[in-house]
């Protein structure tokens, strides 16, 4: 049977730390004195001592929660901020995207007027390098914009 705990500084048999901590440690909740009691964990090391009972004062503890507030709203705000520049660079990238596409539009569709009436003609006499430059258009889902995309993609 196990052996109850009698003096304040008890050492086990078993135990790592031959240290004797100042705070009694109780046997095992399972009462099985054979095992050995961990002594790695910072869950098991003894942190109730008379300085960290001590109780402080309520200003610096209203002080400490301003401060702890006061970090928790800079973080907040830094979040925020971040999460603007992301959506602004969206909108730009969006905005520079369509701009280019509707350029890129004029200046095909000013190409397509100079092929005129024999266009048939003319695209019979390409060969194969210029055929694969011409471009149909399509309406892009995303921007709504009229866009060249190759006359053979899907």
């Amino acid at each position: 049977t196990a052996q109850p705990v009698k003096t304040p500084n008890q050492c086990f048999k078993g135990d790592i730390l031959k240290m004797k901590p100042k705070i009694p440690k109780g046997r095992n909740s399972s009462g099985r004195n054979w095992k050995l009691r961990p002594q790695k964990r910072a869950s098991s090391l003894i942190t109730k001592t008379s300085q960290n009972n001590r109780s402080t004062s309520w200003e610096k503890k209203m002080e400490e929660k301003e401060l702890r507030s006061a970090l928790l709203e800079r973080e907040k705000t830094i979040k925020e901020e971040k999460r603007q520049e992301v959506i602004a660079k969206n909108e730009r990238r969006l905005e520079h995207e369509k701009r280019r596409m509707e350029n890129e539009f004029k200046s095909a569709s000013k190409s397509a007027q100079r092929l005129g009436k024999n266009a048939d003609l003319k695209m019979k006499a390409m060969n194969k390098k210029q055929l694969r430059q011409i471009m149909k258009t399509r309406m892009n889902n995303k921007t709504g914009a009229v866009e060249f995309v190759s006359a053979y993609a899907k």
